[in-house]
């Protein structure tokens, strides 16, 4: 099955989906294989508009990785959207930004960690692990030297 790797990462909660939205193709496609290498399943978006009508679909990620910086809905406009949905409680972000004042939005509403770009794979990977498995939302900014 794509995405699924026996043995990776994610398996330790069995399929574990996540919503990657990312305007630059190359990073995105880039973090989406490491991601489904390590076992999850991931759901490729490249506007925030886009991300949102992804969100509407039945059995639609939790876990969403979210570029802060796109052309037209940004990430900001993404979390305000978010936030007025009904169910917004369930979904867990994960902000991505070259931007150092992301680290700011750390205690943002339904914001489990920041991460800053360029950052490590590795990084990204421990904190997918932590909020994987939909247990209570914790905050955490990590930040690297390399992506």
């Amino acid at each position: 099955m794509p995405g699924c790797v026996l043995g990776g990462r994610a398996s330790q909660w069995g399929m574990v989906a996540v919503l990657l939205v990312e305007d630059d193709k190359d990073i995105r496609e880039s973090i989406a294989e490491v991601l489904e290498t390590e076992g999850y399943v991931v759901t490729q978006m490249s506007t925030a508009r886009a991300a949102l009508a992804a969100l509407e679909l039945p059995d639609s990620p939790d876990l969403v990785l979210l570029d802060l910086r796109m052309p037209g809905m940004d990430g900001l406009s993404f979390l305000d959207a978010l936030r007025a949905r009904p169910d917004h409680d369930r979904f867990r972000v994960i902000l991505m930004s070259a931007d150092r004042a992301v680290a700011a939005l750390a205690g943002a509403q339904g914001v489990v960690a920041v991460l800053q770009k360029p950052f490590e794979t590795e990084d990204l990977l421990e904190l997918l692990d932590q909020h994987a498995g939909g247990g209570e939302v914790a905050l955490k900014k990590t930040s690297g030297t390399t992506s």
